[in-house]
């Protein structure tokens, strides 16, 4: 199941102007799985991935910015869904983070995480955490700045 998501990545990264992000793979110590990132040149941009576990369990973990992480398929459009599907998912999530869509809001106890894409919201809640200052929401920069 890695293959197909290395290879979404690096057609996203592909698409950017050349050094606006690159993609990283490892392997998680302890047979836990691996990890495919995108990492933007842009420090106040935020990076993105995808943990996959050992053995294709028909899961994966979407991650972005902080700790913002989404367990699809069960915490996406179809719980249901199959790797092509996935791959579609996480596709449209990754534009989103590579377009700015997308925030955090940190309270005293708590993180909320959303992507927002096509009029829908992913949402997640981090509890219970405590969480340093600066509280509010928190927006991060596009890829790539349209003012070109």
């Amino acid at each position: 199941m890695l293959e197909p998501f290395k290879s979404l990545f690096e057609m996203l990264v592909a698409e950017l102007p050349p050094g606006s992000a690159r993609v990283n793979v490892y392997r998680v110590p302890r047979g836990d799985g691996s990890v495919i990132e995108v990492l933007p040149a842009n420090k106040k941009s935020a990076p993105f991935g995808v943990h996959l576990d050992d053995g294709g369990a028909g899961y994966l973990d979407f991650s972005f910015g902080r700790i913002g992480t989404w367990e699809l398929p069960h915490e996406g459009r179809n719980d249901k869904a199959e790797v092509k599907q996935l791959v579609v998912e996480v596709e449209q999530m990754s534009r989103a983070v590579i377009a700015g869509s997308w925030d955090e809001t940190r309270r005293l106890f708590a993180l909320t995480s959303r992507i927002y894409v096509d009029g829908f919201t992913y949402k997640v809640v981090n509890l219970p955490m405590l969480l340093l200052p600066p509280f509010g929401t928190r927006r991060f920069a596009p890829y790539v700045s349209s003012q070109r």
